[in-house]
């Protein structure tokens, strides 16, 4: 494949724009985001009357008025948390923040993140030799020479380490939520119009994630060119208001379940548990991420992996609201869980473990019930958010499957129209079984 130099000519437009998408990228697609400072926050108009958006590059520089359009709790779109992420940054990961005016009033947000995909290297399942079918290998071999060659520049409007509707929020007080998608769809045409300025082009733009009641108003996505993907849905908990203690949700099992909660527990408890503090994290900063590393490793699909230092500046941000649940034996730690809570809803963040000992104490499975008593007893929260992958064992403690959808769109319009297909094609497929643990009948 050629590049585009003075020497060559060009052929077509639809050429030129597959060249783009399937070319491996250039010395030049190298180049991370462009710095901080360089994107103006000086208000820009836009479309509809009377409204203008800022753009900050930096979580630092974010305004007061930022966190005041934010729900009570809420801490994943909080200043503070994303000032926690950004000094804290997955390798090559930029950063943008949108934040919307109508007149001189503050009225929405949205968080981005800018990144290069490599498929190859972030979809595991594609560098895995296939045994099979003389078709499957064909296959295989086809979505990995495509795979090997998509090394693209995104914008990601939403939190890649999260699931959930994270992308955007406006005051519907005085945006409707019929016109809120047409301002960011206009928001982030500009932002990419400015990142290419100033020297990083972007190929795509992703919106995540969002459940299927939420689609409705987001036409105007649509109606420019995005395309609705589903993903691996987000494994949601939504707990009773009659567990107020972990015996009460392990009572509210089928006895199946629960003996088999029972006996796992009874497998942990040759483990020692402990909740660190800040010290803790601190003492165990190097083993949290390498059993962490461990763990994002055998992951089908990771679209980021977080540097070392992470976990403790989380503990110092917020000592109360970040939780590590830490296992141990004999006094050496085999594994890890993290909890955020974020209004309310407690999110299951970020874990790790050694493969031997989790097959001997179950400790993954352990991990999900110790988060479940931890909602229940300490937290009290009314849904805790288990996220995508595993979905099968989350179910089995009770977790429920909701939809979620991101909305892609390539910024090429050949490639726009052909990259639906790609992602379908390339996009890991899992097999899984939901599991009922509170229906009296059998599964």
């Amino acid at each position: 494949m050629k590049y585009n130099t003075l020497g060559y000519t060009p052929k077509c437009r639809i050429y030129d724009s597959l060249q783009q998408l399937l070319s491996p990228s250039s010395v030049d697609d190298l180049a991370p985001p462009p710095h901080a400072a360089a994107l103006k926050e000086t208000p820009i108009s836009l479309s509809l009357p009377d409204f203008s958006i800022a753009v900050f590059r930096n979580a630092e520089n974010l305004p007061a008025e930022w966190d005041s359009l934010l729900p009570k709790g809420q801490l994943v779109l909080s200043r503070a948390y994303l000032n926690v992420f950004a000094q804290n940054p997955p390798e090559g990961m930029g950063f943008a923040y949108l934040l919307f005016y109508k007149g001189q009033h503050p009225v929405g947000l949205a968080s981005c993140q800018l990144m290069e995909f490599r498929a190859l290297r972030q979809i595991q399942s594609l560098r895995q030799p296939v045994n099979g079918k003389a078709s499957e290998r064909v296959l295989h071999w086809l979505k990995r020479s495509i795979a090997r060659r998509i090394n693209t520049r995104i914008i990601i409007c939403g939190a890649a380490q999260f699931s959930g509707e994270y992308a955007f929020l406006f005051d519907d007080r005085r945006v409707p939520p019929a016109e809120q998608a047409g301002l960011l769809e206009q928001a982030l045409g500009e932002l990419a119009r400015q990142l290419e300025a100033d020297g990083w082009k972007p190929n795509g733009i992703v919106v995540k994630d969002f459940y299927s009641e939420t689609r409705p108003h987001l036409k105007p996505l649509s109606d420019k060119g995005y395309t609705a993907c589903a993903f691996q849905p987000n494994m949601v908990l939504t707990l009773r208001p009659e567990w107020q203690s972990f015996e009460d949700y392990l009572n509210a099992m089928s006895s199946k379940y629960r003996v088999r909660a029972r006996r796992a527990i009874k497998k942990r408890k040759q483990a020692r548990l402990e909740e660190l503090d800040m010290d803790g994290v601190r003492r165990y900063s190097k083993q949290l991420h390498e059993l962490y590393i461990g763990v994002a490793a055998q992951a089908d699909f990771n679209l980021l992996q977080l540097p070392a230092e992470y976990f403790l500046s989380l503990k110092e941000a917020f000592p109360q609201k970040f939780r590590v649940l830490a296992y141990f034996q004999q006094d050496q730690l085999i594994g890890f869980c993290t909890t955020l809570r974020n209004g309310q809803e407690l999110e299951a963040h970020f874990i790790g473990f050694r493969q031997e000992e989790n097959r001997e104490f179950q400790l993954y499975l352990n991990m999900l019930y110790d988060m479940v008593r931890l909602a229940i007893e300490e937290e009290k929260v009314e849904q805790l958010i288990f996220s995508r992958t595993a979905m099968e064992i989350k179910s089995s403690v009770g977790a429920e499957p909701r939809d979620m959808y991101c909305y892609l769109r390539y910024l090429n319009g050949p490639v726009n129209r052909l990259a639906p297909a790609i992602v379908r094609q390339l996009e890991p497929q899992t097999e899984w079984r939901q599991r009922h643990p509170f229906s009296q009948q059998e599964d």
